[in-house]
Parts: C-alpha cells; sequence; structure tokens
C-alpha cells in the first residue's frame, strides 16, 4: 500500500487551489479494467522500452487479428512516455479504435496527456477517472431515493422532487442529467463538482422535499460513482441496507498491485 499516497479531501483541497492541474475522464470505465489498465501499467514499465521499437508495433493496433491483451499492452507502454510522437500515436489509434479496445485507449490516451503537459509546464499533472465517467471538473453520479411508503411517487411527489433537484443543484453547481421513477425507486443520473459534498448534496435534497410536503423520500439512499444499478441489484441493496459497504470511496492507493496479481501472459 502506497501510504504517501493522498487522500480524498487532500485531493479536494488540491483541486480548489488549482483546478487546472486536474482532467476528468468524461468516459465511463469499469472499475475492474481501471484495476486492471494499472497493475499491468505498473509491471511493463519495469521493463525497459525503447520508443522507437514500441512505435514499430503500432500496424498491430489497427490488424484485427492482433489479441486485446496485445494491443493494450502497446497503448499502455505507449502511454508512458511523455513525447509527442507517442501521444499522436495514441490520439490517432483513439479516433479509430472499436470494441473492448476503446476503455483501454481512453486511459492510455489521458495519460498521455497528462504526461505530456506535465513534462511541458514543468508541474505534476492529475487526472481523475471513475466508473462513471464524467464532464469538465464534474464527476457523474447514480441516485436513488425511495418512497417512504414503498410505493410510487405521486405527480406531485414527482413534480416536487424534480423542481427541489433542480433549486439545490443550482445552489451547487450541479447538474441532473435524468430522472427516471420506477416503482417506489427515483433513478437519479447527476454531475456533481470534484469538490462537493455528494452524501451531504443529496441528503438536503431529500429534506427539501420532506419539508415541503409530508415526509415521503427515505433519508437512506443510494449513491455511487461506480456503476449505474437496474431495478433488480437496487431491490438488493434496498432489503440488504448494505449501502455503505457496497458504495465506499474508491482509493487506487488502497490496492497493491504486485506482479503475481497479474493473471496476463507474457
Amino acid at each position: 500500500m502506497n501510504t504517501d499516497a493522498p487522500s480524498l479531501e487532500d485531493l479536494q483541497t488540491m483541486f480548489e487551489a488549482n483546478p487546472q492541474r486536474f482532467n476528468v475522464i468524461e468516459e465511463p470505465i469499469d472499475m475492474d479494467l481501471q484495476i486492471n489498465y494499472l497493475k499491468r501499467s505498473k509491471r511493463l514499465r519495469k521493463q525497459q522500452h525503447s520508443l522507437e521499437d514500441v512505435l514499430a508495433k503500432l500496424p498491430l493496433l489497427y490488424d484485427e487479428h492482433t489479441r486485446l491483451e496485445e494491443k493494450r499492452d502497446i497503448i499502455i507502454v505507449l502511454a508512458g512516455f511523455d513525447q509527442v510522437e507517442a501521444f499522436r500515436a495514441l490520439e490517432a489509434y483513439k479516433n479509430v479504435a472499436q470494441g473492448d479496445i476503446k476503455p483501454y485507449i481512453a486511459l492510455a490516451y489521458q495519460e498521455s496527456k497528462i504526461a505530456l503537459e506535465s513534462s511541458l509546464l514543468g508541474e505534476k499533472l492529475t487526472f481523475i477517472s471513475s466508473g462513471l465517467g464524467g464532464k469538465g471538473t464534474k464527476l457523474r453520479f447514480f441516485i436513488c431515493l425511495f418512497h417512504v411508503e414503498q410505493k410510487p411517487y405521486s405527480a406531485v411527489q414527482q413534480k416536487i422532487l424534480r423542481d427541489e433537484l433542480s433549486y439545490v443543484f443550482s445552489q451547487h453547481n450541479a447538474e441532473c442529467e435524468s430522472i427516471e421513477f420506477s416503482g417506489s425507486f427515483a433513478k437519479i443520473s447527476a454531475l456533481l463538482p470534484f469538490t462537493a459534498e455528494a452524501h451531504a448534496l443529496v441528503g438536503k435534497v431529500a429534506q427539501e422535499c420532506n419539508n415541503q410536503h409530508d415526509t415521503f423520500i427515505e433519508q437512506d439512499f443510494i449513491l455511487t460513482n461506480v456503476h449505474s444499478l437496474d431495478d433488480e441489484e437496487i431491490e438488493h441493496y434496498w432489503k440488504s441496507r448494505d449501502f455503505e459497504d457496497s458504495f465506499v470511496d474508491f482509493d487506487f492507493s488502497d490496492f497493491d498491485f504486485d506482479d503475481d496479481d497479474d493473471d496476463d501472459e507474457e
């Protein structure tokens, strides 16, 4: 474990002081895939690679017969060079990449871009990635609010919730992308500023709704930036009320990326 890695609170403080140092990856990328990328990156970059040799392998990226793992390794190694040639090669491939390689090239492209900019500016830049992606300086979250009586929201209650979402979010530079009512669930896709206290913000929405009307929204809710949940998954978490164990803050410093965890073939 890297005990020197900054906490979420440290990153938020640094972001507030200098937001230009941070970039949010917009594409939703599965968290397991991100961990795989980081583990593989650590192993590959222990080896010696010349940029010339890696660039010579670029035709393999465009060959439909090349294995996904081989393509992944090429772009991961390329992303480790803070050179314009490496960045341009990744940029060109990103524009045409299809299928399972797309999330890997999204990560590699962003890493390469940050490495190049850091080198040119002489200061370390950081990119932020989550399972649901984001936009600008905001992260995307999936939110589910539960009806206190476990019944469908009435038309009046739906309007109150929409209005309070709009009002509270507007006060905190947040955005509601969509809201869907499904039985006793109100499922929301929202963009929240990286520096926002996300849990408190959503809690305020529920509180304001209940202040406007007889209490109709539960205090417990689901809030995650890992992935969107379907009704069956929501039902499972609601019955178990296991929200905190299921949706903890995700910090890559908590992972020990040992080489023997990587099962890919050389």
